[in-house]
């Protein structure tokens, strides 16, 4: 049992930590997700350089659009590159 609960923490830590993560990049928009455990200050803050770096690349600005909550803890932001 007291494996579990470490085991359990480990991951939740790890989690928090991990960056954003793009699911979807057309052209036009990028979708990011980021863990649910993280505050929307510090995962809307990675998300937009990321976003940004991803929309750069075809010439273009990101400006957020919207987020959404999926299952297992997950945030998906969705940018869009104009």
């Amino acid at each position: 049992m007291r494996v579990l609960i470490v085991t359990a923490s480990l991951l939740l830590i790890a989690a928090c930590d991990a960056p954003p993560v793009v699911s979807d990049f057309n052209g036009s928009s990028v979708k990011l997700q980021t863990s649910s455990l993280v505050s929307v200050r510090d995962a809307k803050a990675g998300t937009q350089i990321e976003a940004g770096r991803i929309c750069g690349k075809v010439g273009k600005q990101a400006e957020y659009a919207s987020t959404r909550t999926l299952p297992n803890y997950v945030s998906e932001h969705l940018y869009l590159c104009l």
